[in-house]
């Protein structure tokens, strides 16, 4: 149970997407989460927060599940589709309609069987206003020609956007566009994470470009996706696998790094304008292995980050948020 409880405070970025307490209050996009069947494993599995207590079941094989992995559902907390990164399934477990094919490359071939291993590589969103549009954001992971000067032989590019009617085939739901390239830009290693828009109907989507201060902000809107310049903020920092978050509220987004660290970012998000401020580097040395994630309390006071066996908090209220560090869980 306790190893259970650490790997919810791990994977609960992946799904806690929905950024601003009247969403938590109101809808139930993240309520269903698919997992497993990777690396050997015969079995999906899924967790149902809409059940009391959250209930999880098993079913036969769908779909390979590594580490990408994004679902949504809709207001009521109903399975809609989910994706691994290179492939969309409907809600009854099936591949959607034109949804093979995601991210083409040579390491999404040589992945294919197992899905891709990127962390948080895809989100999925609905379209303001619509209530059947849905936009994928996902990303791919390819091989360099060479190692790069910071010894890694593969990256993330481009970005792209998928779009879907869950209308369509009777509620099935069709891939209507697919692999729509955003930026040929390389980013970090996936950590796309969105946050509400303060008019309460948009969406910000947030990435970092590849071991840098700049960062791409995305305004998804009624008529579809907005891109802005290039914005930079802090100083250049490294890209590696991990997990990023906007508290609840919007008014803060944190970035975890754990390759080539840790390192543990914590910055101001203005909800009107989708930029970051006040860069605050957390100096975290209890990374056990390349394993964790982090999460914000409902309230947007307190930050958790899981390493391995370890889960410290944070209060982000603090005038010196590093020197709040408690060490919660022992595992």
């Amino acid at each position: 149970m306790k190893k259970f409880i650490c790997i919810l405070v791990f994977l609960s970025v992946t799904a806690g997407f929905l950024t601003g307490q009247e969403v938590f209050e109101r809808e139930k996009r993240d309520f269903r989460w698919q997992l497993g069947a990777a690396s050997g494993f015969s079995m999906n599995a899924e967790l149902n927060f809409d059940a009391t207590p959250s209930a999880i079941t098993l079913r036969p094989t769908s779909l390979p599940l590594d580490i990408t992995k994004t679902d949504i559902c809709d207001r009521d907390g109903n399975l809609l589709f989910y994706t691994n990164g290179y492939t969309i399934m409907n809600r009854l477990h099936e591949v959607m309609e034109n949804g093979a094919g995601l991210s083409p490359g040579l390491f999404t071939n040589d992945w294919l069987p197992f899905g891709q291993p990127v962390s948080q590589a895809a989100l999925a969103l609905p379209l303001p206003d619509s209530d059947s549009l849905y936009y994928l954001f996902h990303v791919r992971r390819e091989y360099l020609s060479q190692m790069n000067m910071y010894g890694q032989s593969a990256a993330c590019f481009p970005f792209y956007y998928s779009l879907i009617d869950v209308s369509e085939n009777d509620g099935l739901g069709s891939v209507l566009e697919k692999n729509i390239v955003l930026t040929e830009d390389t980013i970090g290693i996936g950590q796309i994470t969105a946050c509400r828009h303060a008019n309460g109907r948009d969406w910000w989507i947030i990435v970092f470009k590849y071991f840098s201060n700049q960062y791409h902000s995305l305004l998804l809107h009624p008529t579809g996706v907005m891109q802005y310049p290039l914005k930079i903020v802090g100083i250049p920092r490294p890209s590696g696998s991990g997990r990023a978050v906007f508290s609840p509220d919007g008014t803060k987004y944190v970035k975890f790094n754990l390759q080539m660290g840790p390192h543990l970012d914590v910055y101001d998000f203005d909800r009107c304008t989708g930029n970051l401020s006040n860069p605050r580097y957390l100096n975290y040395n209890h990374l056990t292995d390349l394993t964790g994630g982090v999460a914000i309390s409902p309230n947007s006071r307190y930050l958790y980050v899981s390493s391995g066996r370890y889960i410290f908090q944070y209060d982000l209220h603090s005038e010196n948020i590093g020197s709040s560090e408690t060490l919660i869980a022992d595992y």
